[in-house]
This record gives structure tokens, C-alpha cells and sequence, in this order.
């Protein structure tokens, strides 16, 4: 398991240097961070979700993804992906330049521009993965962040209520999802009425709120499982579960198998690197 890369998920501000990987058949749930995100894609098609607008990013493509963006990925059929993910604090001439500003531009095209960002992307992958803040990467980064910032125009922040409001209701659940929690208790939380805020929600986040609580409870799961330190029915339990029949049955839906064969598969399949297709990892 990718423990650091599931902890930026759900902590999204967390670190301070980049992050880039090669991500097979990328899918994420829908989550923020203060960071750059750039997804390119080699082959395949990547569905891809930026506060609430459906991008259908192609072979070739690039998606970058601003700040405080609530996002998600999904794979309909087949994807290969690189992504990269930069702390503005980490080269503070474009933190100066990008503070309060975002990209115009979300889906860039198969051209040369694209070509030379996924370039030095994948050359960052091939610098060891051990030296994220090498002068190596450090130089490519800004070469990826000039080439962007020379050929894309630049457009204040304006963020919208419900773009705010989302963002803040996933802080919440990330932060609450072991308790109980209902679609009537987190609307009242937030002050409004139920189906206002479940018309929110599954607009900007594309599920319902017992949907995504249950995702982050399974994947929290799923990590405690590949750890090995508490069995099926404690982990369930401590992550937020009650009863173990809506704990299996969210965790085939977001698994596609059992706990017991996803743990399994793991073991067989070196950990996540390698596993059967329809399997994904906790991140």
C-alpha cells in the first residue's frame, strides 16, 4: 500500500515536496488540496471532475488541476497516467505568481506544449523516487511551471459559494467519518435543508453523502487490513461501520471483492504494483 499517497488524499495538504507516479486506470475520489495537480495521459481515456464540470481527458492530453479544486478521476475502460502533484511553497517565484490565480485553461490539448510538460514529467519519474527534492526535480519543475505559465493566460480566483461550500463539507466528513453521521445531521451542520444540500453535494462530488462516508470508511479498512493488526470485524468496526452487512456490501462496491480476496490479492500480487485488473489500491 502507498501509504504516502494515501495520507495526501485524505490529509491533501500534508507535504511539502512534490509527488509524481505512473497511476494505471487512474481513479481517485473527489477531494482538494491547496497544491497544482497535473494529470497527463499517455494512452487511454480519464474521466475527470473539477468542481462539478465532467472532462474527458485523451491519450496524449493533459489536465491541469488549480488550487483548492475539488476533483476526482475515474477510468471507463482503460487509462495510463502520469501524476504530478506541486506545492506552491516549493517554488516560491511561481507561488508568487500563481497566489490567488489559476490557469485559464483546465484541458490542454495533444500539441507541443504537451509534449514537453509530460516530458519533463516523466522524467521526474525517473529520477529516484527516494530524492523528491533533488535539484533534478526541482529544475524540471520549473521548466513544467514556466512552459505553462508562458503559454496559458492567467485568471483570478473566483471562487463560488458551493465550489467553498463543498470543500468545507469534505473537511468535515474526512474528519468525522467514523461517527454516525446522516445526510439530515451533516445538512444541519452546515445549515441547510436536506435535499439543498444532497442537490450540492451530488452535483460537485457525484455520489450521495453515504456514499463517499462509506468510501473513506472502506479504504481506511483496507489499509488496517494490509497492516494486519485487526481483524475484519475490528477494523470495520473502528472505522465507523455498525453493522458488518453495510460494511461488506459498500466494501464490494468499492473494492470489487471481498476483504478477505482483496487482502489476499495483495499478498499474491506484491502489494499493489501488480493488482488484477477491477482490484484497486487504498489510495
Amino acid at each position: 500500500m502507498s501509504t504516502q499517497l494515501y495520507d495526501y488524499e485524505i490529509f491533501r495538504d500534508s507535504q511539502a515536496v512534490p509527488a509524481f507516479w505512473y497511476s494505471p486506470n487512474n481513479n481517485c475520489m473527489p477531494h482538494f488540496h491547496s497544491a497544482l495537480e497535473l494529470v497527463y495521459v499517455h494512452s487511454g481515456v480519464m474521466e475527470a471532475t473539477l468542481n462539478g464540470k465532467l472532462y474527458r481527458i485523451q491519450g496524449r492530453e493533459l489536465l491541469l488541476v488549480p488550487s483548492y479544486t475539488v476533483h476526482r478521476y475515474s477510468t471507463p475502460v482503460q487509462s495510463d497516467t502520469i501524476v504530478m502533484i506541486i506545492p506552491l511553497s516549493y517554488i516560491p517565484a511561481f507561488q508568487r505568481i500563481l497566489g490567488g490565480r489559476i490557469f485559464s485553461l483546465s484541458h490542454i490539448p495533444d500539441n507541443s506544449l504537451t509534449k514537453e510538460v509530460a516530458r519533463c514529467m516523466q522524467c521526474c519519474c525517473g529520477v529516484k523516487q527516494n530524492t523528491p527534492d533533488s535539484m533534478a526535480i526541482r529544475g524540471y519543475i520549473h521548466v513544467i511551471l514556466a512552459l505553462l505559465t508562458e503559454s496559458i493566460p492567467l485568471e483570478d480566483m473566483c471562487p463560488g459559494d458551493d465550489n467553498a461550500l463543498v470543500r468545507n463539507i469534505l473537511s468535515y466528513l474526512h474528519s468525522n467519518y467514523k461517527r454516525s453521521l446522516s445526510l439530515n445531521s451533516v445538512a444541519d451542520e452546515f445549515g441547510y435543508s436536506a435535499s439543498r444540500f444532497s442537490h450540492i453535494f451530488n452535483k460537485h462530488v457525484g455520489c450521495s453523502i453515504s456514499e463517499y462516508v462509506n468510501t473513506l470508511r472502506c479504504k481506511q479498512v483496507a489499509g488496517l487490513l494490509l497492516d494486519g493488526e485487526e481483524s475484519i470485524t475490528q477494523a470495520a468496526m473502528s472505522a465507523g461501520f455498525n453493522s458488518m452487512r453495510t460494511f461488506y456490501r459498500a466494501f464490494m462496491q468499492v473494492f470489487g471483492v471481498s476483504p478477505s480476496k482483496y487482502v489476499s490479492a495483495f499478498k499474491e500480487n506484491d502489494g499493489m504494483r501488480h493488482l488484477p485488473a477491477g482490484l484497486s489500491s487504498p489510495e
